[in-house]
């Protein structure tokens, strides 16, 4: 086929076409070769059998040949024995039968206009070939470089938890064998940045777990039951304009536990970009998006800068009013939509702030009380 053939033009190792591609290519692409080679041994008897009619049978040879191609781009050297096969044996023909007076010399003529149509063809054939073993080459190495980047994530999250239990453990008795209250104090301070390390790698460790699609556990999630749930836990706590704006009857299957969790890191960053009676608005509403629940936490803080929008998700990331916590929060969001099979993006709030959204898929429950997708 078509990508094969290209894998075939630059060396792209077979292993990265599905196991069921190369399958049916083992079959079917000598067939399509042994067509092409009777077809074309047929066209030409016929060519040399109807004399004045010979160019109904030349023009299907070429025909042929240019459906074949189109399927399955053969290497070079097949590639060039196949057209000195069709110009010199079509060609010989007519030159042979214009010779003979059995057509004329605008029909004869053609034994360099099509083989020059035909060659052009063969051009296109391989250079589109070449451009899709190219982005073949570019998947690839994506996919390579994010399978490396989650075994990195994976194995330091592992790696430091043994070490972090350690300190701390030390840490906690080097406190119980001394009195002084400013050794306790720094120890303390010890012991908050130990577990702080612990739930980076705890969460650096989830990330790559819900990247992987690996952890999530669907059920039919009342999204706005959920989302109005959050809310009343949340708005007690601190002294800001809470707001819900929240559609009834949103229903997605999803994990709730993580969908909790992502509202609660978006609520966390929301607090920590405001102050005391700004704006924090929960939303939850059916996406522009047909098939799709939007879901954000909106504020009246400091925002982020317009430059910095694209990179909020990124582990680590930091800036604007998002200068505290692990700077985990987001990338988890994000991991957990793309794991749901939607998104999260970041944006202008109308209260002035940020506004960082996730969208999931939309369910509706049938009459029957199944689930259905909308």
């Amino acid at each position: 086929m078509v990508l094969s053939s290209a894998v075939e033009l630059t060396g792209l190792p077979a292993s990265d076409l599905s196991d069921s591609q190369r399958r049916s290519e083992r079959w079917f692409d000598p067939l399509v070769d042994a067509i092409f080679v009777v077809g074309s041994v047929i066209g030409l008897l016929l060519m040399w059998r109807l004399g004045e009619a010979a160019t109904i049978p030349y023009h299907l040879i070429f025909v042929l040949f240019a459906a074949v191609y189109g399927y399955r781009v053969w290497s070079l050297p097949v590639t060039l024995l196949a057209l000195v096969y069709l110009i010199v044996g079509t060609g010989g023909i007519l030159i042979t039968q214009w010779l003979q007076g059995l057509i004329d010399i605008n029909e004869a003529s053609e034994a360099v206009l099509m083989p020059t149509i035909l060659i052009a063809m063969v051009w296109h054939a391989r250079r589109r070939a070449v451009l899709l073993s190219q982005v073949q080459r570019l998947h690839v190495a994506e996919r390579d470089s994010r399978l490396r980047e989650h075994d990195y994530a994976r194995d330091t999250a592992h790696a430091l938890r043994t070490p972090l239990t350690i300190a701390r453990g030390h840490v906690e008795l080097m406190v119980e064998q001394h009195d002084d209250p400013s050794y306790s104090a720094d120890a303390e301070i010890v012991l908050a940045e130990l577990d702080r390390l612990a739930q980076m790698a705890a969460d650096l460790l989830t990330i790559t777990k819900l990247e992987q699609s690996r952890t999530l556990v669907l059920t039919r999630c009342d999204l706005s039951a959920l989302v109005q749930e959050v809310f009343s836990r949340w708005s007690t706590t601190l002294a800001r304009d809470w707001r819900l704006d929240c559609e009834p009857q949103l229903f997605a299957l999803a994990d709730a536990e993580v969908v909790r969790r992502c509202l609660d890191a978006l609520l966390e960053n929301a607090i920590s970009a405001t102050e005391r009676d700004d704006t924090i608005r929960l939303h939850c509403t059916r996406d522009t998006s047909p098939g799709f629940v939007v879901i954000g936490v909106a504020d009246g803080g400091s925002g982020i800068d317009d430059a910095a929008l694209d990179h909020v998700f990124r582990r680590f990331w930091r800036g604007g009013a998002y200068t505290t916590g692990t700077g985990l929060g987001l990338p988890y969001v994000k991991a957990a939509a793309t794991a749901h099979g939607g998104d999260a993006y970041a944006e202008r709030s109308a209260e002035g702030g940020a506004d960082v959204l996730f969208r999931l898929p939309q369910i509706a429950p049938s009459a029957n009380g199944r689930n259905t997708a909308t």
